[in-house]
């Protein structure tokens, strides 16, 4: 069997441990893709059964569904929206697929190899998109870059867009964007397998998570371990993680179903906060001032920053696999292992 294959089931088996599910069988018919428009202006309440659920009054949030995409042909493992908010994107069985937010067309589709679906990135301007192989230029859907490991699955451009991460089951590297040559290799972690990655909004810092509640800070300019956000005893995958931001916090989810809360500087947790199973997917908005936490127990939830608490819970059909901000802030994009994901109105 293909290496890549292997390493791509080693980690969907790993996320579907966290829920403590044995992984179902792809599905076998192939379903028509239908995207509605999504009204953009937030609702008073949730336009469906059971939609919202605020927790108390005094901290719930006004959060309305607005659309949803049905007939995905596969689970979406990363949904993501660019950077200028024109697109939003998101995995299937063998692609990645971008509509227009606001009208909702389809506007291109991407197709990649299986160890390419468990994530993609697109550049800061907006302009790239980058799976586990592969730069595309986005305006066009033309290569340009492809690199030779197959042993990456998970990307990440620096905010100057100069710089391109990436992770797997080996030593992250860094590579330059323009002339496609590599960088620098972080050498050093005795677990190499990642989960999640990201830099900071500085770019000094780049964060990767792993088994045993491991999560990684690096610094970017040297390739040397900056710090280490760890619990002592940790038996956990640590799935995803985010930086706030201004880059002081970071937020981490995974297997222990906890949604923890991290102060960049100090490496101590600021506030965890519990959900019912195990976590896949966490987002911060882009003002900072909310969490936005994707669990099996197929709720997404969304946490005050200020105060670690829970303002409002958004029930889902299924498990929830991924979340994301537009950069506006007012959607927010859950997935599901339904094959459906959901546009949800955020006051502002």
């Amino acid at each position: 069997m293909n290496n890549k294959i292997i390493i791509c089931s080693l980690l969907v088996l790993s996320f579907m441990a966290g829920c403590g599910q044995a992984v179902p069988a792809s599905p076998t018919t192939t379903a028509t893709l239908t995207i509605a428009a999504p009204t953009m202006t937030p609702t008073a309440a949730a336009n469906w059964a059971g939609g919202s659920t605020p927790i108390t009054p005094a901290t719930a949030m006004d959060v309305a569904l607005l659309q949803t995409i049905d007939g995905i042909q596969g689970r979406v493992f990363t949904l993501a929206f660019s950077g200028d908010g024109a697109y939003f994107a998101y995995t299937d069985r063998s692609n990645i697929n971008a509509q227009d937010t606001a009208s909702g067309q389809q506007v291109f589709t991407l197709g990649i190899q299986e160890a390419d679906l468990n994530s993609f990135a697109f550049s800061p301007d907006s302009h790239l998109l980058a799976s586990a192989q592969t730069i595309w230029d986005v305006q066009n859907q033309q290569v340009l870059q492809r690199f030779e490991s197959s042993l990456f699955l998970h990307p990440a451009f620096s905010p100057d867009g100069a710089l391109l991460a990436m992770s797997g089951v080996q030593p992250i590297e860094v590579w330059d964007v323009a002339s496609g040559q590599l960088v620098r290799r972080f050498e050093g972690q005795a677990d190499n397998l990642s989960f999640g990655i990201v830099f900071s909004p500085d770019g000094a810092l780049l964060a990767d998570s792993g088994r045993n509640g491991r999560i990684t800070l690096w610094d970017v300019a040297s390739g040397k371990v900056a710090r280490q956000l760890s619990r002592d005893g940790a038996q956990n995958d640590v799935h995803d993680i985010a930086f706030s931001p201004d880059g002081k916090l970071l937020v981490s989810v995974g297997t222990d179903y906890m949604v923890r809360l991290w102060d960049v500087a100090s490496g101590q947790t600021l506030y965890t906060m519990s959900h019912n199973n195990g976590l896949y997917g966490v987002a911060f908005s882009p003002d900072g001032k909310l969490v936005a936490s994707a669990s099996c127990d197929r709720t997404v939830k969304l946490w005050e920053v200020a105060s670690g608490q829970m303002v409002i819970s958004l029930r889902h059909g299924d498990e929830v696999t991924s979340v994301a901000f537009s950069p506006d802030g007012a959607l927010l994009a859950s997935a599901t292992y339904e094959q459906k994901i959901y546009f949800w109105g955020i006051p502002r």
